[in-house]
């Protein structure tokens, strides 16, 4: 009997987790894109004849300059949180929804309404029936282009876009009529606004807790905008409604087949939009003014947008673009005290990094697919030739 050929050494590719790679990709692109920007902020910087290292050295001095300026910074992010989630819970299915700016204005509607009528419930009850309220708000106004979009097929984009005009109008209206404030004591020679809250309707501080003075204003709002990026993750990662929202995403053709309602899976999760472009409006509410006032802050939900972006739709990704936002905003006020650089240079920088994030990770995501497919490939060859070789052994056996 021929003795039988050496076998040959199965080659052995060492395995890394799964998660590894794709976070080292993402960090790496993120990083990668901050450079970017901040070079081409340097040119612009230089073209005004400032020093960048001057003009960025300022904008990150007033942001972490002591606790009371890092909480400022923590405030200014609080509801561009709400706002990012709004956006990328709608985003992961393929809708749009710019009515995010719409629905936070009615929330603050319904939220001042509650905080002026339900003022009989004790205690944290009154505030934490003003965030409901807010959210039922954000809901309904968010209904309707859900509705729109799965009855009669009209696209989300044109149907919020025109709905933001109307919330823009409900609120005036609301503000100069039932939301009026009433004649009284201090009533007259004062902006338009609502009557001011009862204590028990705001929003504990919590700056104190970290050696921050209360003009940070930072509130238990913030905690609960962690709260809610940590469930929009376990939705979209854990439940079933996530894999049908990213299915219908993905493919919303190969989602039906596979039996997935398309338009409840689209209704649901305007819904939930709803409800956190709802809370958008609450850090100027139950925070900030304690009453809705004529001259609120606007353009949050459009914020939103660019901030979601940044985060790449990703809950945890969007906490940080978040605050990140927040430490430019912070950084305007520097730009004005200490530099020549006009105030608009941050939004100049803000859209630069949008733009620089949005190229890059599309850049880094085609590598690592690439990357992908060539391992797969290497697998396969070797387990090819390793089965070739078990085959040619076994046939010179039987010989």
């Amino acid at each position: 009997m021929a003795a039988s050929p050496a076998t040959m050494p199965t080659a052995h590719v060492r395995e890394r987790p799964s998660w590894l790679e794709p976070l080292l990709v993402q960090a790496a692109a993120l990083l990668l894109a901050l450079l970017i920007s901040l070079l081409i902020g340097a040119v612009i910087i230089i073209l005004y004849g400032e020093d960048p290292i001057d003009v960025y050295g300022a904008i990150l001095e007033f942001a972490f300059r002591d606790a009371t300026s890092f909480g400022t910074v923590l405030s200014i992010a609080t509801p561009l949180i709400f706002s990012a989630l709004a956006v990328a819970v709608c985003f992961k299915a393929g809708l749009f929804n710019i009515g995010v700016e719409g629905q936070f204005l009615v929330g603050m509607v319904t939220a001042t309404w509650a905080a002026l009528h339900l003022d009989f419930l004790p205690g944290p009850l009154l505030a934490i029936g003003v965030l409901v309220f807010a959210m039922l708000g954000g809901m309904a106004f968010a209904a309707i282009p859900a509705v729109l979009k799965v009855k009669t097929g009209a696209h989300e984009v044109v149907t919020t876009i025109m709905l933001n005009g109307i919330a823009i109008s409900f609120l005036a209206w609301a503000l100069n009529g039932p939301l009026k404030y009433t004649a009284g004591e201090g009533a007259f020679n004062v902006d338009l606004r609502s009557d001011k809250f009862a204590d028990n309707a705001l929003m504990p501080n919590i700056g104190a807790l970290f050696g921050m003075k209360s003009s940070a204003d930072l509130s238990l709002l913030l905690p609960l905008g962690l709260v809610a990026a940590a469930l929009v993750w376990f939705l979209f990662k854990r439940m079933r409604l996530g894999y049908e929202a990213r299915a219908v995403g993905s493919s919303p053709g190969s989602a039906q087949a596979g039996g997935i309602s398309i338009g409840a899976v689209q209704i649901k999760l305007f819904l939930i939009s709803g409800a956190l472009a709802g809370l958008i409006g609450m850090q100027q509410l139950l925070v900030d003014k304690g009453a809705l006032v004529q001259n609120y802050e606007a353009q949050l939900g459009f914020i939103g947008i660019g901030v979601a972006f940044l985060g790449q739709n990703n809950p945890i990704g969007i906490v940080f673009a978040a605050i990140f936002w927040g430490i430019l905003s912070r950084g305007e006020s520097a730009l004005q005290i200490n530099t020549d650089v006009p105030r608009e240079f941050v939004i100049i920088l803000q859209g630069i990094f949008i733009m620089t994030v949005v190229i890059v990770y599309q850049v880094a995501k085609r590598w690592a697919a690439r990357r992908q497919l060539a391992r797969e490939g290497m697998i396969e060859n070797i387990d090819g030739s390793a089965a070739a070789v078990d085959i040619d052994g076994l046939s010179k056996e039987d010989a």
